[in-house]
């Protein structure tokens, strides 16, 4: 979901994936839907060889899901958004069945290497530990389509290091001890710019149990490219 950098007018723009999956800025509920069908437990299939491949964990590292994605496209892959979700366990949340911090979702949406004009999307199967094959993103603009440029919202892998989450991640476990009786990581993103932000940002997602009344609560960080500077903080209530 993002918004134009240099308009005068606002525009929406929808990636509407083979999934059915479609979302506008400037609406909260919009994006929460696209991650609740993101989350959707993937289909469970194997490798070639018929074994299962182990699932990725926080424990690798908040980057782990980038690591792969630079690994199968090139560092100098243009992208626009990249997710990855991971459990947060039974304890914070009593419909997860999977060990807390095991990843879920690993997604990408990237330029096409057959057209520059086009957005193409990926999808780690955990199972088998292989990437899907390209799937088209549809680009529907609400306003002057003729204005948008998809490279407003593409920026190369290797500008992005989401390794540098970790230190801001250890940084707020005294805050967010404070607020909630447990608490899990539930996602690493890059975000696109939208009508918050105008440039990419690293979105860090928190999920727990208030301490108060032990109700599930959830929050997130945007953080600078380089993993480093919080630069919105919305992890607390």
């Amino acid at each position: 979901m993002m918004i134009p950098k240099s308009q005068s007018g606002m525009l929406c723009m929808a990636v509407v994936l083979s999934l059915g999956v479609s979302a506008c800025s400037g609406s909260e509920d919009a994006s929460d839907a696209a991650v609740d069908a993101a989350q959707a437990d993937p289909a469970e299939t194997s490798g070639e060889n018929g074994a299962l491949a182990e699932a990725p964990t926080l424990a690798d590292g908040p980057d782990v899901c980038f690591k792969a994605i630079t690994k199968h496209l090139g560092a100098d892959t243009k992208v626009s958004e990249i997710t990855s979700f991971f459990s947060t366990g039974s304890e914070i949340d009593s419909s997860d069945s999977r060990p807390q911090g095991q990843m879920t979702i690993c997604t990408v949406e990237y330029q096409s290497p057959d057209d520059p004009r086009k957005l193409v999307s990926t999808r780690l199967d955990l199972a088998s530990g292989e990437f899907s094959p390209p799937q088209p993103i549809e680009i529907t603009v609400m306003g002057n389509a003729a204005e948008f440029n998809l490279e407003d919202y593409l920026v190369p892998l290797s500008q992005i290091d989401a390794s540098g989450l970790a230190s801001v991640m250890e940084a707020q476990k005294s805050k967010l001890g404070d607020v909630y009786s447990r608490y899990a990581w539930s996602g690493v993103r890059l975000s696109a710019p939208d009508a918050f932000n105008d440039k990419h940002t690293l979105r860090l997602d928190v999920e727990g149990r208030l301490a108060s009344n032990d109700i599930k609560e959830s929050g997130y960080a945007s953080v600078s490219l380089d993993g480093r500077t919080i630069t919105a903080d919305h992890l607390t209530p």
